[in-house]
């Protein structure tokens, strides 16, 4: 099968709160160095635990208000004027209930736009003695997916990559969910 370079918008984030107790590291430290190190904006999240996990869930009035005219405006700049590769699902989101669009995206009948939860975890290190660590999981929608890539490190670029995405929609909060990673 192979991995794949993948651009997808975090509907879900998170990480094992034992993983943070067992480094000493706080749920407050946590956030703030997802915030500097990874351009996290907690804002369009819905927070919430259990009793092995913090998780983060993008919030459902961001994706009703702001998927469609978002991906209105990525899709061509991604898939550079070949429209019939995002057209079809464009057009079958337009035509569906908002609250249906996370349902559409699991079903994953469009390449790109579909639920994706093999991306490669993300990881958020501390300065904090011995090397403290956070290991964060996500689920994405996938809206473009090329490849096959590989590689042995990374992380550095791609927070570059997810910075640059936001600074071109800034009008668009979900902006600050998008994703580069590799998936597969």
């Amino acid at each position: 099968m192979g991995q794949f370079l993948s651009i997808g918008i975090v509907t879900a984030c998170g990480t094992s709160k034992k993983g943070l107790q067992k480094n000493n590291i706080t749920k407050e430290e946590l956030v703030a160095e997802m915030i500097v190190k990874h351009h996290f904006e907690p804002s369009i999240y819905d927070f919430s635990e259990t009793t092995e996990n913090y998780l983060f869930k993008l919030q459902s009035t961001v994706i009703e208000n702001q998927l469609l005219a978002f991906l209105e405006k990525f899709y061509p700049l991604v898939y550079s004027g070949k429209s019939n590769e995002f057209e079809s699902a464009i057009k079958k989101l337009r035509t569906s209930e908002p609250s249906t669009w996370l349902a559409l995206a699991d079903e994953r009948s469009y390449a790109e736009f579909q639920l994706d939860e093999y991306g490669e975890y993300e990881y958020l290190h501390f300065d904090k003695p011995f090397g403290s660590s956070a290991k964060i999981f996500s689920t994405a929608i996938m809206l473009s997916c090329e490849g096959k890539i590989s590689m042995e490190e990374f992380g550095r670029q791609f927070i570059f990559f997810k910075y640059c995405m936001q600074q071109t929609f800034p009008e668009f909060s979900i902006a600050k969910a998008l994703r580069v990673y590799i998936s597969g």
